[in-house]
């Protein structure tokens, strides 16, 4: 135990950007008490543990490692999209990726991290590269760093039994902003359905054959940009007239649909999907 305090009160520290000294100031020892609490030659006693678990927001469980679930609010969740940020866009990418793996580790929900971290910080990222403040290259580079991310995370996530459904993801024609529909199929995949994405710059007849070989129960379409909206108007209307009799449900989602939620519906979608919980809402 007595090592998990030390391994413990040295992680929190730096994940918090403090050095010893300050902590000590913080906490009003002597750097060389925070020293020594790191290296387990001293253990703190049950008031400064106290003190040391509030600083961090975590439990006193926690803390001495009895227990690796932290409860975290939306504030936190929000300090944590910052923190994860800064650390890519100083190309720190190890201690971002540290960073992550603490969040998991302490029992953050892969949604969370998808959604409330990855997803925001892949908005941000787009705005800095628009209003010209980084260079495309530092956008593509955090966009692989996130994808590379996202397959350590969900390896560390148990997937639940397997459900009786299938489903294909796709990006319409040239459209290659694919982490959205990869994190819905990520989160899919862990609930027990059987997922498939064939990518970018697939010819309609490739799709239609893999239709026929999978028999899929959902196509998910996805648009960021809305210049491939027609790309995506072309390729549900070829599923339509090959499969006329099928029941599979075309599901489209992506910025491209944003302001105006109607749009995927006129182009032959049977529903246009904001979020998880509604393409989950059309699979029950």
């Amino acid at each position: 135990m007595d090592k998990a305090i030390s391994n413990n009160i040295k992680e929190l520290r730096k994940l918090n950007k403090y050095t010893q000294k300050q902590l000590a100031s913080i906490l009003g020892v002597a750097q060389t008490t925070i020293a020594n609490y790191e290296k387990g030659i001293r253990v703190p006693d049950a008031e400064m543990l106290q003190k040391i678990a509030d600083i961090f927001n975590v439990s006193i469980d926690y803390l001495i490692g009895r227990k690796k679930v932290v409860n975290f609010n939306i504030d936190e969740v929000e300090k944590n999209h910052t923190i994860y940020l800064n650390y890519l866009l100083k190309g720190d990418n190890k201690d971002a990726q540290h960073y992550i793996n603490h969040l998991v580790d302490n029992g953050m929900d892969i949604e969370k991290i998808y959604f409330n971290i990855f997803e925001k910080t892949l908005i941000e990222v787009g705005l800095l590269w628009e209003t010209g403040k980084i260079d495309i290259w530092k956008e593509h580079f955090i966009s692989e760093i996130i994808l590379d991310t996202m397959k350590e995370v969900k390896s560390k996530v148990e997937r639940l039994e397997n459900m009786p459904y299938c489903i294909i993801g796709i990006t319409a024609g040239p459209e290659l902003h694919n982490i959205g529909i990869k994190m819905i199929l990520d989160l899919l995949d862990l609930r027990g359905f059987s997922t498939i994405y064939l990518g970018s710059i697939l010819p309609i007849y490739s799709l239609i054959d893999a239709i026929k070989v999978n028999k899929p129960d959902m196509i998910i379409i996805s648009v960021t940009m809305w210049q491939y909206i027609e790309s995506a108007r072309l390729v549900i209307k070829a599923i339509k007239e090959a499969f006329p009799e099928n029941t599979l449900k075309i599901v489209v989602g992506g910025a491209a649909f944003k302001d105006n939620p109607n749009l995927g519906i006129s182009i032959g979608a049977d529903k246009y999907c904001l979020t998880l919980k509604d393409i989950l809402e059309i699979l029950k």
